[in-house]
């Protein structure tokens, strides 16, 4: 056993004698012994009792010492001879130590006896081989086998160990022993030789003359494992058996059959295809760098090509000899060889004869031969030569020429396949190859042998069985080489870009296949299916690609380098010219299955898709073609529709494509504007095809394959990131793309990009929706009725993030309708990031944070950024929302550094201190107690709370986030009280959520501001403040209205009852107070009031008649808390009958039993029917009604929530108004003293009396509120007038840019005024008196710029002229193009008949072709018909989507104009009127006023007369009387709470001496002002001058009439009516019996339109009505005006007959008959006469007003007994003597009114109104 000691020095000694080899003298005894010692110590194998020194069972130690001891061969001792006998029995015992000493003794010639001279090797080597001899010998004695024995070689022994006769092979020495080899060519049986590498002795037996032997030798070779064999497995063995094989090739020659020469010990055959086939096997197993080495001189190379010239059976096999070295040595064949080597060798196979006999033997038509194969192996060892050109060409030329001769017949296809298989791999190897010279080579073949391949490809002689493949093979070819020439083209694009971008010097030259292509489209036949879906796979490629654009590349034009750029551009057109003729073909000549067919080949759908993306009309144009034929549909859309629903998969793939080669392409050339509109429009079509309600596909669970991990809902993520990522790339490219076009075509294109963003944002709930489908959370994103949002949602959102990014830049823009959509996208980016809780990108908010710091203007007043205040501010809210959740700060004071006094005697109280010195910006609002927090929650109550989400109109909320607060105001700390209130009122209310999710605010910092002299700003508060304005601006502006939604849709619409349905605890109804102690207080009152008011509208319209409609469910989901439903109706529906986005309607099942209220979101009419998206919030009480998909209900509609949520929204906003704390506590200013000689100057200068002028002059020297109260006929328009001119004149004129050269313009709007009024025909009424020019009661021919907003039918005729969509259309006339809408869609119709009838002819002569038969020039006429029709067809289609697409286009210019034109129109208006409603309108909220008037004030509720009052404003002048008819309230329960008291009276009641009293009246005769002046107004209503002149009238004199009656009617009666309503038929008939007297007497006077006939309850007035009609006939009612009091407000006729009704013994009350308001108005309508009927004593006993009334009748003895024969007997003796008019009483002031002024003028004439 050696030890461990002993084997380390071994092993260094061995690896030092390897390294550095030693010789005999010095292999010295200290080296030889440790190393013989180590091996003789080894002990054999115990399995075979054998030693083992050169095998794998030898480890690498023991190789080393076995091979470095074979030196001691040459010495002779005793341990020598133990060693070869252990030799020896090692290499009779192990046939793999045989195979490792043979290879030892190669590779030891370099190491261990790498000291020794090779003469001394050879010697030494010599003497081993015959000692190894003996022992073989010796063996085979032992096994029986006598070699003296001449019998030896005929028979077979079966005793030769194996060992010993694999070592007979693998020594050469061995081998040629004549007695051994005649031993082996017994071919002894063989079982455990190793597989690799083949012993050297099989290579001379292969080649033995008996086959046998050959055989058997074969045999042995082709188990070989390892071919070819490694280099150090080639031993000297090998190469003296080589060397034989070599000599008796060399001895080969046709003819000369003998090779037993003796030099050859060996008995090699004598047929020169037997040696050359065993050769042919040789060279496989010989390894590479052998080949190399011996291919030196004259080696196995020249063997091969010397005998190329050798005719007969062995040419086959020299053939393959020189295929394996052209595949093994590559160009290392032709190495030392002279240039033209190549081609001789060419030739030689070329002209050999036997190698024409080998094609002629050809029989199989699908025979693949290998001796074809060489070619290709030949042309890839020159392929880098000069020569590869010519050669190729002779090659396919021998190949496609020679070899095509009719003898060849057989083998013509064969070699046609050969050929176009050799052609296609060169075109593929220089599709990558640099080498230009060879691509050309290639080209040139091509283009010579072009129409041969592309008749082989598409030609009908070979479309047989016997060509197939080969037609295969030559499609491949075209394809490939067309394939090729798309990527020339696109590369030399590439490389144009980089020549633009000076990256590179060379402008590249781009070159196609002119003829290949041409030839191509020609050649393909109708019905070739492959040929088709080949080429549309490759224009497919670069289809994107539209010609470049000569204004991008003009540098070019002017160099060298013009006709390159054309030429790229003639490629283009050579490439695609024919491609629409061709799938034209294929899809209209036949038959619709087809075409399906191939539509649902693998690929072709993609590709078609493609195809439908793009810019290139003819491309698109094929594609629709085919669409449209496999699918029945024509214009782009349905074609979308057609392919996404058909071929969904492949359908989105190819928009894949396409997206993901426009992101690459676009930014890499100068511009892609085509590409980009196309694209554009044809994802606008995409997007409405999936997501459109209620037919999108998206929402059809079907369509979603939700399971499928590969359907459509699992790629909508992709569709979604690659159309955002487009989008991103039109947003960062196009402003480099804008110099090479007009500002127009650009300005068009980027406003459709910009609203193909919105569109595409509007629908990202639904792609959500549908990816979400797919996944497994969506079973999990329901909390309750809320959404979570999906992983899918935060992808999408973060896909947003680039977006917002570039389209920050688009903020710069100076045009002003791209200004406008690029900011409502980014609001709609925003409010996706919102509402979805994601924030944007630093980068993105630090872009927009600088438009807003832009909005700072510098010293010269120009603003650095083009967005205006009202942007600027909705930003900047917008912003707020997204700002981190840091520390925020409150600003408690300003305190103003204090001026140096000498004495500070009194110091006053900190907190009055703070209050004196606070501003209303100083003030940013508190963070509220937490106690006091609204917690809003439509479950616990049946009005929920109020709760703020943004600024924005959106009604999806997660959670519902905290009340808004008010900002503190100046007042708070009048008083210690109040102050103590602040803490759990406004301070309660001061904090706003920043986002749902926060639960508790953070505590603010409290920061006093000292507002130290020559202090710079403060920049963080002034950031503060603007923010603060932002947010409260936004918010007014915009306030959530989801809370009236919740809570609405929540009642049961089947309820009985004036209450509305709760849901839990009723919420309180409260008294409205005169003040309230803070916003909730306000909050509490109102809202439960407002709510059931909205159920009084509710209950009324249960009563009127609507149309019933049958809807189907289309879709459903949740958003938010609330239920989202798309729905249509199939059926038509009334000629105006339409919803708008304020509607409720009520979906009833058809069983009656279930109902539900919903709100309408959308609705449009379509030709197919009507289609809505409706929300519902459902209750959990409410259960399930069953709002499942496709089931049907009936619709109606239930009321409009217009002007409902415009005074919810009041409500909601009101914490931000600016007026916001007068309103809650009431402090009108003290009336400022007014200076006689300003008096008189307003009076002059309007035109007005002297009450008239001071309210004129004082209203305007308040801020705040002001109140003008104007009894009937005291010029309440006439003031107004007044008003706005005086503020005309006082306003400041806005700055004007002055430029040189230029029309100096206003850079501002004009400071303007909002007037108001609750009812549209008061509007009418003042906004006519305006437009006329009237300025108090005087016309003036000044201009003034009046526009009134309103609906069309809601606006009068005489002031349509000023309304603002006339005002938009006079200015459109001059400015905009005609509209052509109605002519676009007449055309489109007609291209609809018309296609429709194109597609019916053209299947009539399909059909006639069908059945044609043996009739070729039929068939010819008809496919020349049918390519017309087609041609026709197609012309009209592209027609159709032109025209589509310009009517979509030229709409959104108009729109884009008239937004313009309406913003200027707006602005530059002076007075902008409109009802308290239409104050809400959207329209307006880009404006800012410098006063809001609102007229009638006191006939409209709080919450209506707060709608004006959400713009920015100073003062709010109110215009109205508290004495007239207060406002119209359904809910006679809420009239229970003061709901019907307006805001004028509730500030009236604060300081009534504050209000402005109109004293003068020029109405009504001083006998009829004399009675509502006493009773109504204190005595202090006076008559103008002249008055009883001026109403005098032919009657007065009579004396049954005169001026004012009183008749006492004794015999009438009350009755009620229907309706719960009164009538008093007598007084009905006296009231008859009056007029009818009254015109018999004065039958020379009018009285037509001059009687007004009025009744406190209807039901007199129609019984008024069908007594007169009963009378005179029903055209009666034309001339005398028969109304209830309410309705006859603000009216006036010359003869008011006032029926009282209300009689009889037992009445103690009469009604509202007692509202001392209606008896005001009813009294005072008349001007010249004022007849009153009605039963006296039960007026005086039921109602003290109507006592002093029928008391004053009777003191001016104007009482009269009546009735009807009063009025038809004559007046010789009347029972009433006309006393004359009393005098005008004198002015008694109450006290708690103002005292009239001691000198008060009157002017000398008045236009009485």
């Amino acid at each position: 056993m050696t030890s461990d000691a002993e084997l380390s020095k071994v092993k260094t000694l061995l690896t030092s004698v390897r390294d550095t080899p030693v010789n005999t003298v010095d292999g010295t005894e200290d080296v030889l012994q440790p190393i013989y010692l180590y091996l003789m110590n080894i002990p054999p194998s115990a399995s075979d009792n054998t030693y083992h020194w050169f095998c794998s069972r030898a480890n690498q130690l023991t190789i080393g010492a076995a091979t470095f001891l074979l030196r001691l061969f040459a010495y002779d001792s005793p341990r020598v001879d133990d060693w070869k006998r252990r030799l020896k029995s090692c290499l009779l015992g192990c046939c793999q130590c045989i195979k490792g000493f043979g290879e030892v003794k190669a590779s030891s010639r370099t190491t261990y006896f790498g000291a020794f001279s090779d003469d001394v090797l050879k010697s030494f080597y010599s003497s081993f081989d015959d000692w190894e001899l003996s022992v073989v010998v010796e063996a085979l004695v032992r096994s029986g086998i006598d070699l003296s024995n001449s019998r030896l070689a005929s028979r077979t022994p079966q005793e030769v160990p194996q060992p010993v006769l694999y070592h007979m092979i693998s020594n050469m020495r061995i081998f040629r022993d004549s007695r051994i080899f005649s031993l082996i060519r017994a071919c002894p049986p063989i079982s455990t030789w190793p597989l690799d590498p083949p012993p050297p002795g099989l290579f001379v037996l292969v080649m033995d003359e008996s086959s046998a032997v050959r055989q058997w030798a074969k045999a042995q070779i082709i188990k070989s494992t390892q071919v070819p064999m490694l280099e150090h497995q080639f031993v000297t063995g090998h190469e003296l058996a080589l060397q034989a094989v070599i000599s008796a090739l060399a001895l080969s020659r046709e003819g000369e059959g003998t090779t037993t020469d003796s030099r050859l010990p060996y008995s090699f055959s004598s047929d020169s295809s037997e040696l050359w086939a065993g050769f042919s096997q040789i060279l496989r197993h010989l390894p590479t760098e052998i080949l190399a080495k011996s291919s030196e001189g004259v080696g196995y190379r020249r063997i091969v090509t010397g005998h190329l010239h050798d005719i007969g059976r062995q040419f086959s096999d020299i053939l393959k000899c020189l295929l394996f070295l052209l595949k093994r040595l590559g160009n290392q064949l032709w190495q030392g060889e002279g240039p033209e080597y190549p081609q001789v060798v060419f030739d030689a196979i070329k002209d050999n004869p036997s190698f024409c006999d080998m094609l002629q033997g050809l029989k199989s038509v699908n025979e693949k031969p290998w001796f074809l194969l060489w070619f290709g192996e030949y042309l890839a060892t020159i392929s880098d030569s000069a020569m590869y050109g010519d050669v190729l060409a002779r090659i396919v030329d021998f190949l496609c020429e020679e070899l095509q001769h009719e003898r060849f017949q057989e083998a013509r296809p064969a070699v046609m396949y050969s050929a176009v298989r050799l052609l296609a791999t060169q075109v593929r190897k220089t599709q990558s190859h640099e080498m230009s010279s060879r691509r050309m080579a290639v080209s040139s073949v091509l283009d010579i042998h072009t129409e041969v391949f592309i008749s082989v490809a598409f030609g009908r002689s070979y479309a047989n069985s016997q060509w197939k493949e080969v037609r295969g093979a030559a499609r491949e070819l075209i394809t490939t080489s067309l394939t090729q020439d798309v990527n020339e083209i696109a590369k030399s694009i590439t490389t144009s870009c980089e020549f633009l971008a000076g990256r590179t010097k060379v402008f590249p030259v781009c070159s196609v296949r002119e003829q290949m292509w041409k030839k191509t489209y020609e050649s393909l036949q109708t019905n070739d299916a492959d040929g088709v879906v080949a080429i549309i796979a490759i224009v497919a490629q670069f289809s994107h690609i539209d010609f470049l654009n000569k204004t991008a590349y003009r540098r070019v034009l002017s160099s060298p380098n013009a006709q390159a750029f054309d030429a790229i551009n003639r490629c283009l057109t050579i490439s695609r010219s024919g491609f629409l003729d061709v799938v034209s073909k294929l899809a209209n000549y036949n038959q619709r299955s087809f075409v399906l067919d191939v539509l649902g080949r693998p690929g072709v759908a993609r590709d078609v898709m493609v195809l439908m993306l793009s810019p290139i009309e003819d491309l698109q144009g094929a594609a629709k073609t085919l669409v449209g034929q496999a699918f029945d549909v024509d214009v782009r859309i349905d074609c979308f529709r057609a392919l996404l629903s058909n071929l969904s998969d492949s359908s989105f793939e190819g928009i894949f494509s396409f997206l993901e080669r426009y992101i690459h392409y676009a930014p890499l050339v100068p511009e892609a504007c085509s590409l980009s509109k196309s694209l554009v429009q044809c994802l606008t079509d995409v997007i409405e095809v999936l997501c459109s309600s209620p037919e999108g596909l998206l929402h059809d669970k079907s369509f979603l394959r939700s399971k499928d991990k590969e359907g459509p809902a699992a790629q909508i993520p992709r569709l979604w990131n690659l159309m955002t990522r487009s989008i991103t790339v039109i947003f960062k490219r196009t402003h480099l793309w804008s110099e090479y076009f007009e500002i127009p075509d650009m300005t068009v294109w980027m406003r459709d990009a910009l609203i193909f963003g919105r569109d595409l944002l509007a629908q990202w709930r639904v792609m959500e929706s549908a990816s979400v489908t797919a996944t497994e959370e969506s079973s999990s994103l329901l909390t309750g009725k809320i959404r979570k949002l999906s992983r899918m949602g935060k992808n999408m959102m973060s896909d947003l993030q680039p977006v917002l990014t570039e389209l920050a830049r688009w903020l710069r823009l100076s045009d002003e309708e791209l200004l406008h959509q690029s900011f409502a996208l980014l609001q709609t980016v925003l409010e996706c990031f919102r509402t979805t809780d994601v924030p944007p990108s630093e980068a993105s908010l630090a872009k927009l944070n600088k438009h807003v710091e832009a909005s700072r203007k510098d010293k010269s007043g120009a603003s650095k950024t083009k967005l205006d205040a009202s942007r600027i501010a909705q930003l900047e809210d917008a912003l707020t929302s997204f700002e981190e959740e840091e520390e925020e700060v409150e600003v408690l004071s300003v305190v103003r550094a204090p001026q140096a006094r000498p004495t500070q005697p009194h110091k006053p109280p900190p907190q009055k201190a703070q209050a004196a010195a606070r501003k209303p910006n100083d003030v940013v609002p508190r963070k509220p107690a937490e106690n006091d927090q609204l917690k809003p929650d439509v479950m616990k109550g049946a009005f929920p709370k109020f709760q703020r989400l943004s600024a924005s109109t959106s009604t999806s909320v997660t959670k519902p986030p905290t009340l808004p607060s008010a900002p503190a105001s100046e007042y708070s700390s009048d008083s210690g009280s109040e102050a103590e209130g602040m803490q759990g009122g406004l301070a309660a209310l001061g904090k706003f959520q920043r986002s749902p999710k926060v639960k508790k605010p953070m505590e603010r910092r409290q920061v006093k501001l000292l507002d130290i002299q020559n202090q710079a700003k403060n920049a963080t508060m002034e950031r503060l403040h603007r923010r603060e304005d932002a947010r409260r601006r936004a918010l007014r502006l915009k306030p959530d209205t989801t809370g009236l939604h919740r809570t609405l849709l929540s009642w049961n619409y089947d309820h009985d009852g004036p209450d509305p349905p709760t849901v839990g605890q009723k919420a309180p109804l409260l008294h409205i107070p005169d003040t309230f102690q803070d916003y909730q207080h306000y909050l509490r009152v109102f809202e439960p009031l407002l709510l059931l008011e909205c159920w009084s509208q509710i209950v009324q319209s249960k009563e009127e008649v609507q149309g019933v409609y049958d809807c189907r469910v289309t879709s459903k989901r949740f958003t938010d808390d609330f239920v989202d439903l798309d729905a249509t109706i199939s059926e038509p529906v009334q000629k105006d009958w339409r919803l708008g986005e304020t509607d409720v309607v009520l979906l009833r099942h058809p069983e009656g039993k279930k109902s539900i209220m919903m709100k309408v979101q959308s609705f449009r009419t379509t030709p197919l029917g009507s289609q809505m998206g409706l929300r519902c919030f459902v209750h959990v009480a409410m259960g399930d009604i069953g709002l499942h998909i496709n089931t049907v209900w009936s619709l109606k509609k239930v009321f409009s929530l217009s002007t409902l949520h415009r005074e919810y929204g009041a409500l909601v906003a009101l914490p931000h108004y600016d007026l916001f704390q007068t309103i809650l506590t009431p402090k009108l200013s003290v009336m400022p003293p007014l200076e006689q000689r300003e008096v008189q100057h307003t009076m002059s200068a309007y035109n007005v009396n002297e009450p008239q002028a001071r309210a004129i002059i004082g209203s305007l020297k308040v801020d705040g509120f002001a109140l003008i109260q104007g009894p009937p006929g005291t010029g309440k328009t006439s003031t107004i007038c007044g008003l706005v001119e005086a503020f005309l004149q006082k306003r400041p004129r806005a700055a004007t840019s002055i430029h040189v050269g230029k029309t100096a313009t206003s850079s501002e709007p004009v400071k303007k005024i909002l007037l108001c009024a609750p009812s549209n025909a008061a509007i009418n009424e003042i906004a006519g008196r305006l437009k006329e020019g009237y300025r108090g009661p005087q016309r003036k021919a000044s201009s003034l710029k009046v526009v009134r907003v309103g609906t069309e039918k809601a606006i009068d005729i005489s002031v349509k002229d000023i309304s603002l969509d006339s005002l938009v259309e006079q200015k459109l006339n001059g400015q905009a193009p005609n509209d052509t809408s109605k002519d676009a869609r007449s055309e489109i119709n007609v291209l609809r008949g018309e296609i429709e009838q194109v597609k019916q002819v053209k299947q009539q002569k399909l059909d006639e072709l069908a059945s044609v038969r043996d009739n070729n020039a039929r068939m010819v006429v008809l496919e020349e018909e049918i390519k017309k029709l087609n041609a026709r067809r197609m012309t009209l289609t592209q027609q159709f989507d032109r025209l589509k697409d310009k009517q979509k286009s030229d709409s959104r210019t108009l729109d884009a104009l008239r937004r313009r034109v309406r913003m200027e129109v707006l602005q530059e208006a002076d007075v902008i009127c409109c009802t308290l409603s239409g104050a809400g309108h959207e329209t307006l909220e880009q404006l800012d006023f410098e006063m809001v008037v609102i007229d009638e004030a006191a006939q409209s509720i709080e919450l209506s007369s707060l709608i004006p009052l959400k713009f920015r404003c100073q003062r709010c002048i109110m215009v109205g009387d508290p004495q007239q008819l207060p406002p119209t309230v359904l809910s006679q329960e809420a009239c229970k709470y003061r709901y019907n008291q307006s805001l004028f009276v509730r500030l009236q009641k604060h300081r009534p001496d504050a209000v402005h009293l109109l004293s003068i009246q020029y109405r009504m005769h001083p006998d009829i002002s004399r009675l509502p002046s006493r009773v109504f107004y204190q005595g202090r209503l006076l008559d103008g001058p002249d008055m009883d002149v001026k109403t005098k009238q032919p009657w007065h004199s009579h004396p049954k009439f005169g001026t004012y009656r009183f008749f006492n009617v004794n015999r009438g009666q009350e009755v009620s009516t229907t309706g719960h309503s009164l009538k008093n038929t007598t007084e009905s008939q006296v009231a008859l019996a009056l007029y009818a007297r009254l015109c018999k007497e004065f039958s020379d006077v009018d009285f037509d339109f001059r009687v007004g006939i009025v009744s406190m309850y209807r039901g007199q007035v129609l019984e008024l009505q069908r007594a007169f009609e009963q009378r005179f006939g029903r055209d009666i009612k034309g001339k005398v005006h028969f109304h209830t009091v309410d309705g006859f407000q603000g009216q006036e006729k010359d003869v008011i007959i006032l029926s009282c009704v209300r009689a009889g013994p037992g009445v103690q009350s009469v009604g509202f008959l007692s509202d001392i308001r209606r008896m005001n108005v009813a009294i005072t309508r008349a001007r010249s006469s004022l007849f009153i009927l009605g039963h006296a004593p039960t007026l005086e006993r039921s109602d003290e007003n109507w006592r002093k009334i029928v008391q004053d009748a009777r003191e001016r003895s104007l009482l009269a007994e009546a009735d009807v024969s009063f009025f038809t007997t004559q007046a010789t003796n009347p029972s009433v003597r006309r006393p004359p008019s009393p005098p005008k009483p004198k002015k008694q002031p109450a006290v708690t009114l103002p005292p009239q002024p001691d000198d008060l003028v009157t002017p000398k004439s008045f236009r009485w109104v």
